[in-house]
């Protein structure tokens, strides 16, 4: 997944089109996998409040930090946008939690993912499946 572009600080703002959301598999099945996307808001959404599926029993969404020489993980109630209304969860900050996925999921294949603004009906999109070593077979 390719990380948001910056926005231009000049007069005119260039925001990058953000790219689709992933599902990593977990290791061990039956442990959570990880999700990671980059998400415009949209002005007037608001903050992210969570993300469902209909294909994921629950799904949390955490920020990792470093505490000393120990990366520690906690939830989060809310993701706000940057300046250009861009969300993004990428590997070593925040991510999704999906614990539950339906167990048929397979690498290669997409679900779907249903994100709740503060503001506005909820938007869909698909995130491809990837195997714990990120790869979509």
């Amino acid at each position: 997944m390719a990380p948001l572009a910056a926005c231009d600080a000049g007069r005119s703002r260039i925001c990058a089109t953000p790219a689709s959301p992933l599902v990593r598999l977990p290791v061990v099945p039956g442990r959570p996998a990880a999700g990671y996307f980059e998400i415009l808001a949209g002005e007037g959404s608001g903050a992210l409040l969570s993300v469902t599926s209909p294909r994921v029993a629950r799904i949390e969404m955490h920020e990792s930090m470093m505490s000393g020489s120990m990366s520690t993980m906690r939830p989060i109630a809310r993701a706000t946008a940057d300046e250009c209304h861009a969300i993004a969860f990428a590997p070593g900050g925040r991510h999704l939690m999906l614990f539950g996925l339906d167990p048929a999921v397979r690498a290669g294949q997409e679900i779907e993912l249903v994100f709740h603004f503060e503001h506005g009906e909820p938007r869909r999109l698909a995130a491809r499946i990837e195997s714990a070593g990120g790869e979509a077979r």
